[in-house]
């Protein structure tokens, strides 16, 4: 009776394609590249900048960059280092700004390799 319900439901693109939602509730879209994949903010956020008389915010999409050598990268955070692990996946970054998506799935094949150690 629910066998052609659960498979259209278990087949559709909605189901099969889930957006990363971020520890702090921010949604994010997948794409890859050659590199890796890449995390884009589905809708803008806004940085304060910490510059003491000059600080400022940055506004527009957050993307970050999650490599095939377990690197990663932001444009205002820098460089850092991203892993997985049975409690989801996330970056660290050099000046101390992270990124986790918890009890998620890597939306990646590829990054099974950085497995957390």
């Amino acid at each position: 009776m629910f066998g052609p319900i659960l498979a259209a439901l278990l087949t559709s693109p909605a189901y099969a394609e889930v957006e990363p939602v971020s520890s702090s509730g921010d949604i994010y879209t997948v794409s890859e590249n050659v590199n890796g994949f890449v995390l884009t903010s589905k809708y803008p956020k806004s940085h304060f900048i910490e510059q003491g008389a000059s600080s400022y915010f940055v506004e527009g999409p957050d993307v970050f960059y999650f490599g095939r050598s377990c690197d990663a990268f932001h444009k205002l955070f820098g460089n850092g280092t991203w892993s997985w692990a049975n409690a989801g996946y996330g970056a660290q970054f050099e000046g101390g700004f992270s990124l986790w998506f918890p009890r998620q799935d890597v939306p990646w094949e590829g990054g099974l390799s950085c497995m957390a150690r």
